[in-house]
């Protein structure tokens, strides 16, 4: 029994269970875990930016909110209240505070986040607040938001700004909207200012409490979050820098085992920054895809012992049919295997018995096939002998024909040969239309000479075309039948005959049209249902022509013919595009 288990038989079940069943199942839950693994990271990954994206839409409307509001202060009675409250006149100065105090609480309501309207003379000296000073001119003009609205006088700008001066308790959250305008046409005022109390820190501070996806946070070029809820060393150096580097307006930057995802804010030089732990985003698909492997392992465990248990009864009589084929294989022919008590096993040993039996039979068959191979080789080498024979004889004859200057007689020769040498060459059915057409012409070349040029051919084929596969010899037919009976008995009318090629809807169509006598429909319906080994030497080319169309490439192909009596015949061949590289029909 050992050495039964130590056979080849063994080795060659336990390494095809391997191979076949382990491998395979390793690979699928590789490829699984893969896909799988791509699609929660790309998952997590959309879902930080579907947040950037709703804190940055934010901004925008914040900005705009911000700066539709300052220009309804701007523009209130068309300027003249911001003049007033600026001016020197005390009663015109209350009159329009008191109008800047009522506009505030419209803008106000119903959130109340609006902080602060302010208008700042040019002076310094006379500030004009709804309560009090906010910032004094020298604080403001180290604003950056203040310096960068000196320089588009007229315009509103709006900015964020961290710095909170208005009676609020002072916490890392907390962030204003600035919008900001230098107006034109006021010589007293240097700036008015809207001040607004952005929602963009407590969106991010509910973000960064669930936790599931990283932490988000709005930093500046240097890593410094606006809301100091970030220590300045949190960002690396190494992503910084690629901010700097990289001036797109999305960045994705794996380092450290964090996923950081930057998105630049519009008109500004912030950016939304999340931080997001590749490790925390894989934790639960980890432990349920070791815990699939477990359970995987444990049934090939238990397949394992299942497999030993079973081919137990099983290896013995595979083992003597193993046997068996060797001796067949040592050309013993005489063995006979034991039968065992197993049905499908004692199924094969009977099946390889009878299989010996008949081996030597078919030894002797083999034998009487092979002489009769041989045979039908002999005789397909002696039917080559004549057409060889002939090309010589041509050879022979253009040779002699170019050694006396026959030049139409070489001509001759040299169109004769090129048309043999298609039909007897046998490297397949089909070659380029181009070939076709070098065939064609050299047949039409011998017609002319042959009825004294009494028609002329036309020919008009494509490049597209003429790079296509078609069987060979497939329009000389064709052009034959226009020669021959297109054009019999004619009046002194000279013969014309023309030849398109080309490609419409993937479909290479090739027209052959004469100025013959043309046929009446009678004889059209004829030649469509006559089959070509009783068709007359008339019809036979385009009945032929048409079956081998229709077996290459299917019935929706063939031949068509339109006729008039002494106008025309125009037949009409369609088969499907076969490029050069293509042979799939070849």
């Amino acid at each position: 029994m050992k050495k039964v288990f130590k056979s080849n038989l063994v080795k060659d079940v336990v390494i095809s269970y391997i191979w076949k069943i382990v491998f395979p199942i390793m690979i699928i839950l590789g490829i699984s875990y893969g896909i799988a693994s791509k699609y929660i990271y790309n998952a997590a990954i959309n879902s930080v930016k579907v947040a950037q994206n709703a804190i940055i839409e934010l901004d925008k409307d914040e900005s705009r909110h911000a700066a539709i509001s300052l220009s309804h202060v701007v523009n209130m009675n068309n300027g003249s209240t911001i003049m007033q409250a600026a001016g020197t006149d005390e009663l015109k100065k209350e009159t329009a505070l008191i109008q800047l105090d009522t506009m505030y609480q419209l803008l106000a309501a119903p959130e109340y986040k609006l902080l602060d309207i302010q208008v700042y003379r040019k002076d310094g000296i006379s500030i004009i607040p709804r309560c009090q000073i906010r910032y004094s001119m020298e604080e403001l003009r180290r604003k950056e938001w203040y310096q960068s609205a000196l320089q588009q006088p007229g315009q509103v700008y709006v900015a964020m700004d961290d710095k909170d001066y208005f009676y609020r308790s002072q916490t890392a959250n907390e962030v204003m909207v600035v919008a900001a305008i230098f107006p034109r046409n006021m010589p007293e005022v240097e700036c008015i200012a809207l001040y607004k109390l952005s929602k963009i820190p407590e969106m991010i501070k509910k973000y960064n409490k669930d936790g599931s996806t990283g932490q988000m946070y709005i930093i500046d070029a240097n890593g410094i979050s606006l809301t100091k809820d970030l220590e300045e060393t949190a960002v690396p150096e190494y992503i910084l820098e690629k901010i700097h580097k990289n001036h797109a307006g999305e960045m994705k930057i794996s380092y450290k085992g964090i996923c950081y995802i930057i998105q630049e804010m519009a008109d500004s030089d912030r950016y939304i920054l999340s931080a997001v732990d590749e490790w925390n985003v894989f934790g639960q698909f980890r432990l349920v895809s070791l815990v699939s492997l477990l359970v995987v392992f444990s049934v090939i465990l238990l397949f394992i012992v299942y497999f030993k248990w079973y081919m137990d009864r099983l290896l013995i009589p595979l083992h003597q049919l193993t046997e068996g084929m060797k001796e067949v294989e040592n050309h013993n022919l005489e063995v006979q295997v034991e039968m065992c008590g197993q049905k499908d096993i004692a199924q094969m040993i009977s099946v390889f018995n009878s299989m010996v039996d008949k081996i030597s039979q078919l030894i002797v068959e083999k034998e009487v096939a092979q002489k009769e191979k041989y045979q039908e080789e002999l005789l397909a080498l002696q039917s080559q002998m004549n057409p060889h024979f002939l090309m010589n004889t041509l050879n022979t004859l253009k040779f002699m024909a170019i050694s006396a200057h026959f030049d139409g007689m070489r001509d001759m020769v040299t169109a004769l040969e090129n048309i043999l040498d298609a039909i007897l060459n046998r490297d397949g059915g089909f070659h380029s239309v181009s070939d076709e057409k070098s065939i064609l012409d050299s047949y039409i070349y011998i017609m002319q000479f042959r009825y004294m040029e009494s028609f002329n051919v036309e020919t008009d084929i494509s490049q597209e075309a003429l790079n296509c596969k078609v069987p060979k010899l497939i329009l000389q037919p064709i052009v034959e039948n226009s020669m021959i009976h297109g054009f019999d008995q004619m009046d002194e009318r000279q013969g014309i005959i023309r030849i398109k090629g080309y490609v419409q809807d993937n479909t290479l169509v090739f027209e052959i049209i004469d100025n013959g006598k043309g046929m009446n429909q009678e004889t059209i319906s004829k030649i469509r249902k006559e089959k070509p080994e009783s068709a007359g030497r008339r019809t036979v080319g385009v009945s032929n022509t048409d079956r081998r169309l229709k077996l290459n490439f299917g019935s929706q192909y063939g031949v068509e013919i339109e006729s008039e009596q002494e106008q025309y015949t125009r037949v009409r061949l369609t088969m499907p595009v076969i490029k050069a590289e293509d042979d799939s029909h070849v």
